[in-house]
């Protein structure tokens, strides 16, 4: 597997084998190991609240989600994404927290040439029904923090992912459409819907940065970071010293309703 990482570049998605200070995910599931977590996160990365914290570790997690599907798409091969088997990096004092994951089993399953509707369907649900879900979950209940914000944080790096990353490879146009319009709700937890798709728009030219951007629905509070910065696609980017936004009152009070 190592080889196969090494080979394919998985690394870049921030899978390191050799993890020396981590923790097990499935630990998370566990509240008061959780509250504890995001209390330490907290105080690590100069989060105001436990929320902040929250949105900002299901940021760094979603690169879990890049490297299942990047391995799906590009490779037609399945990681084994329980979250029994999945480790993550612990936060470090005075460094930004980019943390490295890695698999304790880390062997990789080749597509059959069977149905690869199916297959993709299973890598689907292992990795967002039986992965990802219970963590949101667990979160929205300890902390308080909006599902909504939570898959968006998700959404967007795997927008960039198939808009970028995968761009140009054979299976990538076909995967994008199914994850984005076509996989069904119960593939992502609880839902007759997928929650996915709420979050996918029109890209819209923003002169301040000289770009095409997909706006976000919610915000995901990292300018709530010591360092103050709004994300390029934050739906609150401007805001007047009455706390009225330029941009969309009702989207930044509804916004500011999650925090």
């Amino acid at each position: 597997m190592d080889k196969f990482l090494a080979e394919f570049q998985l690394k870049k998605y921030r899978f390191n084998p050799s993890l020396e200070h981590s923790f097990n995910v499935a630990n998370l599931l566990d509240e008061s190991f959780l509250k504890d977590f995001l209390k330490k996160l907290s105080v690590t990365i100069g989060a105001p609240s436990e929320k902040v914290a929250a949105s900002i570790f299901i940021k760094r997690y979603a690169f879990l989600a890049v490297m299942s599907l990047y391995t799906m798409t590009a490779f037609n091969k399945r990681l084994n994404l329980s979250l029994e088997n999945v480790k993550m990096e612990l936060p470090k004092q005075g460094k930004d927290w980019l943390p490295g994951i890695s698999l304790k089993d880390a062997t990789v399953q080749d597509w059959d040439g069977n149905d690869r509707s199916q297959w993709r369907a299973g890598i689907l649900k292992d990795l967002f029904a039986n992965n990802l879900y219970p963590l949101i979950s667990q979160l929205e209940k300890t902390v308080g923090i909006s599902k909504l914000i939570l898959w968006e944080n998700i959404a967007v790096y795997l927008f960039w992912l198939y808009e970028t990353e995968l761009k140009g490879y054979h299976q990538a146009a076909e995967d994008y459409h199914y994850l984005i319009s076509e996989a069904e709700g119960k593939l992502f937890g609880r839902y007759n819907l997928n929650p996915l798709q709420k979050y996918f728009a029109e890209k819209t030219y923003l002169e301040e940065w000289d770009a095409e951007v997909r706006v976000r629905k919610t915000c995901c509070f990292t300018y709530q970071l010591p360092a103050g910065k709004r994300c390029k696609t934050c739906p609150c980017t401007q805001i007047m010293k009455d706390r009225r936004c330029h941009d969309g009152e009702n989207i930044c009070e509804a916004v500011r309703s999650f925090a």
